[in-house]
């Protein structure tokens, strides 16, 4: 009889430790593929634009355009998100908020810093409207937009065009279409007149100001104080006044007035001018994790090419006056439209602070007047 073959210990432990590293690797390849589809999967991401660009829809298109050329199996899908009143910005990966409720996005967790050198062309950005979204050594924003109070002006009228001080103008009155009494404008009027007379580009103060405040009313044209902004330029244009005071964008209201009017910073106070502006930038929400984060960085740069804000400065031939937190647009546009090189005077301003949170506090709910105070 013969005997049977016994296997020896050595034998089983090898084929168990066989069975072991085959279970190992089935892991690994199971974990691979997991990562791998994830990261596949992503085939929208979700972005809000700043509510208030003058033409959100164009933006809109020149994104998306853009993207098609460089994602084109990764759709956009818009959102609508207004950082003076909406709560979290649940579900979108890449929003345009304003500076002045940067730390309100902090201290709520709702976005995130943005991984250094991600920024393409870096260098091409205005130094102080980087600033303005970084808080410690990060940032958390890519400066897409600026603007500000400024006089826009009949280069014809002497009186306003010398005016370096709302005090040179002591001696007139009605002579501005001004919105000094509206009650989203005046709080706005407020603070650039404290900025003014103290120096300090973001006061904490509220009050001081009636002085300079009164002349402003005095200056203000009577039927149109409680006009905004498109109002305001549009009675300008009409033939309203001598000037007016506004953001930059308005001028494109203007079409009888336009060939004669300049623009120009001008102090709220007999101070030295504090140079201040707001500016809009594109974040990341922390929702945004992994590959989704590093897409939206990709999106978000889309959000603040060159070419795509110097499509945005023209619509059908007519300038839309934007100011921009990069320089190259600038010439480009310049060669066009001369009021460009006004503009860039005023974007470029090493002297600028962009307006970001006093002491205190901001929060979502608040009127835009409350937000700007």
């Amino acid at each position: 009889m013969m005997e049977t073959p016994v296997i020896g210990t050595g034998a089983v432990g090898c084929a168990a430790t066989m069975k072991k590293c085959f279970a190992v690797v089935v892991l690994l390849i199971l974990v691979l593929c997991t990562v791998v589809y994830s990261e596949e999967c992503i085939d929208t991401l979700t972005y809000a634009v700043f509510p208030y660009v003058p033409d959100v829809e164009y933006y809109c298109e020149l994104i998306e355009s853009r993207w098609a050329e460089l994602e084109p199996n990764i759709n956009l899908v818009r959102a609508e998100w207004d950082c003076y009143y909406d709560g979290e910005p649940e579900g979108i990966d890449v929003i345009m908020f304003d500076a002045v409720t940067r730390d309100t996005l902090l201290s709520a967790g709702w976005i995130q810093p943005i991984r250094p050198g991600s920024l393409q062309e870096s260098e091409d950005f205005f130094p102080f409207a980087l600033e303005g979204f970084t808080v410690g050594d990060d940032l958390y924003g890519f400066p897409v937009f600026l603007c500000g109070n400024f006089l826009i002006y009949d280069q014809g009228c002497e009186a306003v065009a010398t005016a370096e001080h709302i005090t040179d103008l002591t001696d007139a009155s009605g002579i501005l279409v001004v919105n000094s009494e509206d009650p989203v404008n005046r709080p706005q009027y407020v603070s650039e007149v404290i900025a003014d007379e103290t120096g300090e580009a973001n006061p904490s103060a509220d009050d001081g100001a009636e002085d300079m405040m009164r002349l402003i009313d005095r200056l203000a044209i009577d039927a149109h104080k409680h006009d905004n902004d498109t109002q305001v330029a549009t009675a300008y244009d009409s033939g309203v006044g001598q000037g007016y005071i506004g953001f930059s964008e308005s001028m494109r209201f203007l079409k009888r007035r336009s060939d004669v009017t300049r623009i120009k910073s001008i102090s709220f106070s007999e101070q030295e001018n504090t140079l201040r502006v707001y500016a809009d930038a594109v974040a990341v929400t922390t929702g945004a994790k992994g590959q989704r984060y590093e897409k939206s960085l990709k999106l978000m740069n889309v959000m603040a090419e060159a070419d795509i804000l110097t499509a945005l400065s023209v619509r059908d031939g007519v300038p839309q006056y934007l100011l921009l937190a990069r320089r190259s647009p600038y010439q480009p546009l310049a060669d066009q439209f001369e009021i460009y090189n006004q503009l860039e005077c005023l974007a470029s301003n090493e002297e600028n602070h962009v307006i970001v949170p006093a002491v205190k506090d901001v929060g979502f709910g608040n009127s835009s007047a409350d937000l700007l105070n």
